[in-house]
């Protein structure tokens, strides 16, 4: 397993699923946050590697949750979630969420939800959020240090200054 703090280390390598997992769950959170006319999905955000990266760290524990859930979609789909019509996939997504997803664990979908909006919407140095795509959706600004009267102002427009807490010295997992 690589090192999950090594930024040298290539983005799309996973380092707690498998490649066959990380395809599984790429299109999983594609389809819950998918690109439309708005701007970039989850899958075109990176929420997949943040998500893999965070069950190499913090969520470690929820490996095993992952590897049943996305083997469940896997299956469902015979052998290959991702290759799977978008309509198939929604279907299968809609299945785990009733909790009637053959195989998957209880609160699977849940925690697949709540981690792609985290991934999503989270600080980019995680390693989701890639291009500050999930702040441009929402018209958050970033970390912004000083608000002048006008930024306060009601209905005001703050420009976005795209700064991670990596320009701090923040790191990610």
């Amino acid at each position: 397993m690589r090192d999950p703090h090594d930024p040298s280390a290539a983005a799309s390598t996973p380092v707690a699923l498998t490649a066959d997992e990380m395809s599984t769950l790429k299109a999983a959170v594609g389809r819950l946050i998918p690109t439309d006319d708005l701007g970039p999905g989850a899958d075109d955000a990176d929420v997949h590697i943040f998500i893999d990266r965070s069950l190499a760290a913090a969520n470690a524990a929820l490996l095993p949750t992952y590897r049943a859930g996305l083997a469940a979609l896997a299956k469902a789909a015979s052998g290959r979630f991702a290759a799977a019509a978008a309509d198939r996939q929604d279907a299968l997504l809609t299945d785990a969420e009733r909790g009637e997803l053959a195989g998957a664990p209880d609160g699977f979908f849940a925690l697949l939800l709540e981690h792609t909006r985290q991934g999503m919407f989270g600080d980019p140095v995680y390693g989701g959020n890639r291009d500050f795509a999930g702040w441009n959706l929402i018209g958050y600004p970033g970390i912004k240090l000083i608000w002048t009267s006008k930024d306060q102002n009601i209905g005001a427009t703050v420009a976005p200054e795209h700064i991670s807490v990596a320009k701090y010295g923040g790191k990610g997992w």
